[in-house]
């Protein structure tokens, strides 16, 4: 519990009788089949009644970590990034086309039964084509060495683009993803419409020109961290236990991505720093942030939305992190953003 005080201080799918007898065989089978046809169109039907009447998940369902790893429901698809195969999914109907770029871990099979982003992510669908995809390194794209730097992450976003035949798009970066995103919209400003920012920052370590920063010390407590389960009460803190226990959420962890993995992106995290890219980002942009966030103070969201020439700044009431779900005002400010793009 020290550790979670720490970290929110800074703040889970189918004519003879041969004759005769040769006749009543045929004719037996013709019957078989159709008695046969007639259980299967039975059996179907009421499977596919059950199914109707079968409720769907909700934050309140119980998920086990066998639910989690199931595969995407929906169609997973490969965009070909310098020699690595960088998996994606398309959900819901456009225009518009919106991509959803992945927090600090992505993996399209457990995100996509994973309360917080899986609802998230249908509400968004609800109004826009959304295009996801895991980070290379991660989920079901080619795996790396070493993490990704912040270059072949826009290169990333750049190849999903073009394999899901999008042109101009709405970029909807979620925490660690922000600052890509920020960088895809400086260096690519004819692809992108608008941006939406939620729950991030241009930059995360604490100095003496950042002093609302996060202490290096606490970002190393991360990778420590990773793997007990202690962290989901400041990732998504609005998963209770009767949702997902102790032991899933440690299984959870330990199935998106290993202690090493989590101890790298911490230090890619230490050197990401787009502040001087924000002047020159000129398209609209909505940066959303929970007022209570514990895992990236709201503070870090307003000088995002403060350094750049057309942004709108939006905070919404809560403890959350990247379930803009939880928040009618939020998404329905989206939704109008979006709109008037």
């Amino acid at each position: 519990m020290e550790l979670i005080s720490e970290i929110g201080s800074w703040i889970s799918e189918r004519e003879s009788l041969l004759s005769g007898a040769a006749a009543i065989i045929v004719l037996l089978s013709v019957v078989a089949s159709a008695i046969g046809l007639t259980y299967r169109q039975v059996s179907n039907s009421r499977k596919q009644n059950a199914a109707k009447d079968e409720p769907a998940p909700t934050k309140d369902t119980p998920i086990t970590l066998k639910e989690l790893s199931a595969p995407c429901p929906t169609p997973v698809e490969f965009a070909e990034s310098d020699g690595l195969r960088i998996a994606y999914t398309v959900l819901g109907k456009g225009p518009p086309d919106i991509v959803m770029a992945p927090g600090i871990i992505s993996h399209l099979n457990i995100t996509s039964h994973l309360p917080p982003i899986r609802d998230s992510v249908n509400a968004v669908a609800e109004f826009a084509r959304v295009l996801r995809f895991d980070k290379r390194g991660q989920g079901l794209s080619d795996p790396t060495v070493n993490v990704s730097t912040l270059d072949e992450r826009v290169h990333d976003i750049q190849a999903v683009i073009d394999a899901a035949g999008m042109d101009k798009v709405i970029l909807y970066g979620i925490s660690e993803s922000g600052p890509m995103c920020l960088k895809f919209a400086h260096d690519h400003p004819e692809r992108v419409k608008g941006l939406v920012l939620l729950g991030t920052t241009a930059c995360w370590v604490q100095s003496e020109d950042f002093p609302i920063g996060i202490e290096e010390k606490v970002l190393d407590s991360m990778t420590a961290a990773w793997g007990s389960g202690q962290l989901r009460d400041v990732f998504f803190p609005e998963i209770s236990r009767e949702v997902m226990d102790e032991k899933t959420s440690q299984g959870f962890e330990h199935l998106i991505a290993s202690r090493e993995s989590i101890r790298q992106i911490v230090e890619y995290l230490k050197q990401t720093d787009v502040r001087p890219l924000l002047p020159n980002i000129h398209c609209p942009t909505l940066v959303v942030h929970f007022g209570g966030d514990l895992t990236m103070p709201v503070r870090m969201g307003r000088a995002v939305a403060a350094a750049m020439p057309n942004a709108e700044f939006l905070e919404v009431s809560g403890t959350d992190h990247a379930d803009l779900s939880q928040s009618a005002e939020g998404m329905a400010r989206v939704r109008e953003f979006v709109a008037s793009l």
